[in-house]
């Protein structure tokens, strides 16, 4: 929460689309079986174009390990996935 808080102070307001889950309700959003948001330790963020940039360039300077880019499709679900599991990741979706 600190680190979220930190990015949203930097960049203002971050629509948080997905945050800690259940077992069932990952499943239901196709969620990887060790996801990091079972262990309350993910954000998903609607974000987009050059925001989405600067949203993944703060997240990794303030110590965001790992960054999934969803930026294909409708705007409205493109998004960009930050947790914190010890170690460094970047992937697209």
């Amino acid at each position: 929460m600190r680190m979220l808080q930190l990015l949203r102070d930097k960049l203002g307001p971050l629509p948080i689309t997905s945050g800690a889950r259940c077992e069932e309700h990952n499943k239901r959003e196709g969620g990887y079986p060790k996801s990091a948001h079972l262990q309350s330790k993910a954000a998903d963020i609607r974000i987009y174009g050059p925001r989405a940039l600067a949203l993944v360039e703060e997240a990794r300077r303030i110590g965001f390990s790992g960054v999934g880019i969803s930026q294909k499709g409708d705007h409205g679900k493109r998004f960009i996935h930050l947790d914190t599991l010890p170690r460094a990741a970047i992937w697209s979706y």
